[in-house]
């Protein structure tokens, strides 16, 4: 299912009407004549069942009158009654699971459909919405959702719809058969019965919210604590941790109670209006039975309609309870698919084409919650060649290479790469030709071969040898009794930071981009591996753009050209000689670190 971005609705607007046209669109996608025509077979089998339930009462009272009065001259014609009888509860069955053996297929596509559209689209979203979600409680509404989905069209078609025909044939029946005074009795308990059960209802979805709304906290706050696990044993800090989410266990547990408390109270309710309804109904065909007004027999029919009807009924409460939260459910889901995508295509947007991967930033501004990183930034990158972009921490220069790769758009200026500006290209096409390595470098919980393959998954094994030799990661994997089939778990935490930071070098070789951003991308290393890496990096990408980021300078001193930056501004630019003659921040950086690393000399 494909949306257009202008067509996207606001969350905070999100009702039950748009809830269910989204719906709609996930359960009958256009163009799709299999899902309709299940539809209906399912409808179909569902109208013969109710049908089938309104013969059973029947076909048993009138089995009951002739053994009572003995009044039939064949014995085999009672025995054939009662085999019809029989047969209609089978037959009952069978279109129960005929209906639910056709329809699970929509039911199925539709949660896929739901899905992946949902997951599509958080991958669309901004970096920005990113950062600012807990990944525990993202994960748990989409989950979630997706049951919601299920459970709306499974409850709906096959439990509410049954109801109500049912109850419309019973009264009828009732009516017509035995008098009106049995429909009217029905009919208000059934609909005290609801009215009761909508109000309670009502009343115990805002308890579930709130339950729901701990589970989520919950769930976050482990699913936070583990991905943390080396920073909670660094500080011993494992009594907060267990305490803090001991607190979200008690304030869910605490909910829970009373959610379970609020049903309580419901069952009890339901269960007291369904007694008064039968004890009315039944009394009322006793009194007929003894003036001689009604048989056994249809006593036991009004006695088995009742049953029959009240059983789904009790059922019903459940049911709609699940149905409001279903909704809740997927109100949230979709609320999500709904959010707005801050970083999308221009309509016009055209094809990247690559010449040479020159870059050209002009009059660049870029504030991030209210702080203003980027200022007024020109820069001019030569395709082919080597910049590196030096300054102090927090200056903006990982900032500006999201700006490249279309993490997030300027507030100011512009940046083009070969005189095409990047909003004016479609976003795949520029990611491409691009290849990042993070600073924080994160793993699939996969193996080293598909971590590594991530970058080109066409590659071949000999392709994937060579980089791997290329990064000095050859000796490291063959040590290990798995090899390339090694888990790297969670996040990469079974690797060192320095066998992170080479296998992520090491797949973006096997990417080939075009233009390589180098964030970092050795700080974890020594410098007898940093060099080495550095020099495959320089001979593997001689005729590419690079971009590197450092902190240690001895590492870019080669480079073609070294940008300093400092509160979001360039103060200068050159090669390494020239900045060292201008004796600006340059200079007072480089003698800094050499006279680190004498000291570290003498200490060892």
């Amino acid at each position: 299912m494909k949306k257009n971005v202008n067509e996207t609705i606001n969350p905070s607007t999100l009702d039950f009407l748009s809830i269910f046209k989204q719906l709609y669109d996930f359960v009958i996608p256009k163009g799709n004549i299999e899902i309709p025509v299940r539809i209906f077979i399912a409808v179909f089998f569902l109208f013969l069942g109710t049908l089938t339930n309104i013969l059973i009462p029947f076909l048993y009272g009138y089995s009951v009158d002739l053994v009572n009065k003995k009044e039939f001259s064949n014995f085999y014609f009672i025995i054939v009654l009662i085999g019809c009888y029989g047969f209609a509860r089978f037959a009952k069955v069978f279109f129960d699971e005929a209906k639910q053996f056709v329809f699970i297929k929509v039911a199925q596509k539709s949660v896929r459909a739901a899905a992946l559209f949902a997951f599509q689209h958080l991958h669309n979203l901004s970096l920005n919405f990113h950062l600012n979600r807990k990944t525990g409680g993202l994960s748990r509404a989409l989950d979630r959702g997706a049951k919601g989905i299920e459970l709306l069209l499974r409850f709906s078609i096959f439990e509410v719809i049954p109801v109500v025909l049912e109850v419309i044939m019973v009264g009828v029946v009732l009516w017509t058969t035995f008098g009106f005074f049995y429909c009217a009795a029905t009919l208000l308990t059934v609909f005290l019965y609801g009215v009761f059960t909508f109000k309670l209802t009502e009343w115990r979805i805002l308890i579930r919210k709130k339950m729901n709304e701990s589970d989520e906290n919950a769930g976050t706050k482990m699913v936070d604590s583990l991905l943390n696990y080396e920073t909670v044993k660094y500080f011993n800090s494992e009594i907060k941790e267990i305490n803090s989410y001991n607190n979200a266990l008690k304030d869910y547990e605490d909910k829970a109670v009373k959610t379970r408390l609020s049903l309580t109270a419901v069952n009890l309710g339901q269960g007291l209006i369904i007694s008064l309804g039968l004890f009315s109904i039944m009394s009322m065909a006793a009194y007929d039975i003894y003036h001689e007004k009604m048989s056994l027999g249809d006593f036991v029919v009004v006695n088995t309609f009742l049953l029959q009807l009240y059983v789904p009924l009790e059922f019903l409460g459940y049911v709609y309870r699940e149905i409001r939260q279903s909704i809740f459910d997927m109100k949230k889901m979709f609320e999500l698919m709904n959010e707005k995508l801050d970083i999308f295509d221009q309509d016009n947007a055209k094809n990247f084409k690559f010449h040479n991967g020159e870059i050209n930033i002009s009059n660049l501004g870029f504030n991030y919650n209210s702080r203003n990183i980027i200022k007024n930034l020109n820069l001019e990158i030569e395709g082919g060649k080597s910049t590196a972009i030096v300054g102090p921490t927090g200056c903006g220069k990982s900032t500006l290479t999201k700006l490249l790769f279309r993490f997030y758009d300027p507030h100011k200026g512009e940046i083009s790469i070969d005189n095409q500006k990047l909003k004016d290209c479609k976003m795949d096409s520029i990611r491409s030709i691009i290849g990042v390595v993070p600073q924080d470098t994160i793993m699939f919980n996969n193996t080293i071969g598909y971590n590594l393959s991530y970058g080109n998954p066409n590659a071949s094994i000999k392709e994937i040898r060579k980089v791997v030799e290329l990064c000095n990661l050859d000796d490291f994997i063959e040590s290990l009794d798995l090899k390339y089939e090694t888990i790297v778990g969670e996040r990469g935490l079974k690797l060192s930071g320095g066998e992170k930071q080479r296998i992520a070098i090491a797949r973006m070789m096997l990417k080939k981009p075009k233009i390589l951003i180098l964030d970092e991308a050795t700080s974890a290393l020594d410098s007898k591996t940093e060099k080495l890496v550095v020099d495959s990096i320089d001979g593997y990408f001689k005729n590419s753009t690079k971009i590197i980021i450092a902190h240690r300078l001895t590492t870019i001193r080669n480079s073609d050209k070294i940008v300093v930056m400092s509160k979001g501004k360039i103060i200068e630019q050159g090669k390494h000689s020239n900045l060292i003659k201008n004796k600006g921040l340059y200079y007072e950086m480089w003698n800094k670190q050499k006279e680190i690393k004498k000291q570290v000399n003498l200490v060892n």
